[in-house]
Order: C-alpha cells, then structure tokens, then sequence
C-alpha cells in the first residue's frame, strides 16, 4: 500500500487530507489497502475536528 500522507507531526489540512486520500485510495492495489487508506483519513479529520473543539 502507498503512503503518501504526512508524517503525524506535519500539520495538513482537511483538503490536502482527503485529496491525499482520494488518490492513494483510487490507487491502491487491493480494495482492502483502499479502505485502509480512507479509514486512517477519516480518523485524521476526526482528530482535527476533536483539536479544534478542545482549542476553540
């Protein structure tokens, strides 16, 4: 599977998140790496919507 997003101590936006995701996920070699893909995006912007909540 290709990793092509930031490192969790890089900040991106939840843009860059889901294009990021989008193309590896329409990339990926398997269904399965696929779905990977697209569940660690949504666990990202969960992340930073629960970031954002606690920093007002």
């Amino acid at each position: 599977m290709r990793q092509t997003l930031a490192h969790p101590d890089q900040l991106q936006s939840p843009l860059e998140i889901i294009r990021a995701a989008l193309r590896d996920a329409a990339t990926a070699p398997t269904v399965f790496d696929a779905l990977d893909v697209t569940g660690d995006a949504l666990r990202r912007l969960a992340e930073l919507a629960r970031a954002e909540v606690r920093h007002g």
